[in-house]
């Protein structure tokens, strides 16, 4: 008999497994650019992944994470339609989108696209409703599942008009974790097998629209899809150069490994030139707790800048979501931000569950997937998945204000 993997959908699993896949594939050593790791930082992860393993198995024992099913409504076709009236709107503000400029050679990244403020809020809820969708998708009944299949495409749409891989795949990992909570008490490793090889296969089409998009930037004269400035840029090893494994799967690697790469080159060489202070340890609640679309505007105000992550590469700038915190408060700061995390993952699985909510699917969906993304950069921070943490509380206030309203129950 095969066994499942019931009740290990947790944040705390999750923690464990994308550290490990990190240290895993780090030692593949597929760049030239990559320090060596520290006992330190690996005596940290060890830790940190024993309490992890703790939590996750005392989560696990109470059998908090179970599957509510969500049916279909009209509505869910009108707040389509209103989702893509806001890129429509958008659209008109820039005279164009990503995708489109990328074609007709005209510059426009994403990171300029969308209306401020505006865009924030458009995006975010686009996540958090795809989310929705497809836990409603798990749920109904086959007569239902073309129409909402059609929805959710149309929602996955914008991510790929606006070429915003970023979103798209915060997305769709959070529908993975809404399916692993659907199924998990039928899903036996050869599933899990199964799903690895989708895995692949997405990874492999990641690095095709990231060989897209560098060449692009770059404006190099080669074929778009040619794989020869990223593993430059990589430092790509001549053992990988050689090897059969298709080029394409250096960029998830790259991704995946570098953020660790600096993480372990800041420890090896910033100095603080200060101990811990009430300023410093502000700076840190701000720009590592707060959401940055918040902190970005009280940093302005108060003047508060975080030293810069060292960097193997110019290229790569992301630490791992521990990098910011040792820059401001050394390993003080690190403990803190993993005392945080693992606190505030549990109150807010706990909290959803009290009020009964109908997205506590979708919001520990979210959470999984800021304790996995965490292993390449502070996501906690990113308003994009971090805000989502919002719409299950706000939408359950709103749903329970309506129905004693209408003073009805559900």
């Amino acid at each position: 008999m095969e066994r499942s993997i019931n009740n290990l959908i947790n944040p705390y699993f999750i923690y464990v497994l994308s550290f490990l896949a990190v240290l895993i594939a780090y030692l593949f050593g597929w760049s030239n650019l990559f320090p060596n790791l520290g006992g330190s930082l690996l005596i940290f992860l060890l830790c940190s992944i024993i309490i992890a393993l703790f939590m996750g198995r005392e989560v696990a024992k109470r059998k908090i994470i179970t599957f509510n099913r969500l049916f279909y409504k009209d509505k869910l076709v009108w707040v389509t339609i209103a989702i893509l009236v806001g890129y429509v709107i958008e659209f008109i503000y820039h005279g164009n989108f990503p995708l489109l400029a990328i074609i007709t050679n005209i510059p426009l990244s994403y990171h300029e696209f969308g209306i401020p403020t505006f865009h924030v809020i458009l995006v975010t809820f686009n996540s958090f409703f795809s989310i929705v969708l497809f836990q409603v998708l798990l749920s109904e009944e086959k007569k239902r599942k073309g129409k909402l299949i059609l929805l959710l495409v149309l929602n996955l749409l914008p991510s790929v008009l606006i070429m915003n891989r970023g979103m798209l795949v915060i997305i769709l990992m959070s529908c993975v974790f809404v399916y692993l909570i659907r199924y998990q008490d039928k899903i036996t490793m050869k599933k899990v097998a199964g799903l690895l090889g989708l895995f692949l296969i997405a990874l492999y089409l990641f690095g095709v629209v990231g060989n897209v998009r560098v060449n692009n930037s770059y404006q190099t004269d080669t074929s778009l899809f040619d794989n020869s400035l990223f593993l430059q840029l990589g430092g790509a090893s001549e053992e990988f150069r050689e090897s059969f494994i298709p080029k394409e799967y250096f960029w998830p690697y790259i991704y995946l490994t570098s953020p660790m790469a600096n993480l372990q080159e800041t420890l090896n060489n910033f100095e603080h030139n200060e101990d811990v202070t009430t300023y410093n340890t502000f700076s840190f609640v701000v720009t590592q707790i707060f959401p940055d679309f918040v902190s970005k505007r009280i940093a302005a105000m108060l003047s508060i800048s975080v030293p810069n992550v060292l960097q193997i590469a110019p290229e790569f700038n992301v630490g791992t979501a521990f990098a910011e915190s040792f820059v401001i408060l050394g390993w003080v700061g690190i403990s803190l931000f993993v005392l945080f995390l693992f606190v505030f993952a549990l109150f807010y699985i706990l909290f959803l569950k009290s009020i009964n909510s109908k997205y506590f699917v979708a919001g520990v969906a979210i959470i999984n997937s800021i304790f996995v993304f965490n292993a390449f950069t502070n996501m906690f921070a990113f308003t994009g998945l971090s805000f989502q943490l919002v719409y299950p509380i706000l939408f359950t206030i709103w749903d329970t204000f309506r129905n004693k309203k209408e003073g009805r129950c559900e």
